[in-house]
């Protein structure tokens, strides 16, 4: 018989709690996933400055390949540079593109 999960409330402060849900987002995954796998990697002895392939789950490039297949390769590198800004840089960079 499999062992249930452990359930834990978790108190984060609300910039890091913005922060890990924007990750999850981005790698299109729920929350929980994507705690789990930052403490999976943080945990695992990976280096600091690993590649972010490596947080990414299986599949993950080729999904978004197939999602963005019309796209030229400077608007998939501003995706995604895009989507590792904050909700404050992502705010500021629209309104300086409005004019």
């Amino acid at each position: 018989m499999a062992s249930q999960p452990y359930r834990l409330v978790l108190r984060l402060p609300e910039e890091l709690r913005v922060r890990v849900t924007e990750a999850a987002h981005r790698y299109r995954r729920s929350l929980n996933s994507e705690i789990i796998a930052r403490l999976e990697q943080s945990l695992g002895g990976m280096p600091r400055d690993a590649n972010e392939s490596e947080l990414e789950p299986p599949f993950f490039a080729q999904i978004e390949t197939a999602l963005r297949h019309d796209l030229t390769d400077e608007e998939d590198t501003l995706i995604r540079l895009y989507r590792r800004l904050s909700a404050k840089q992502r705010s500021a960079l629209l309104n300086l593109l409005k004019g």
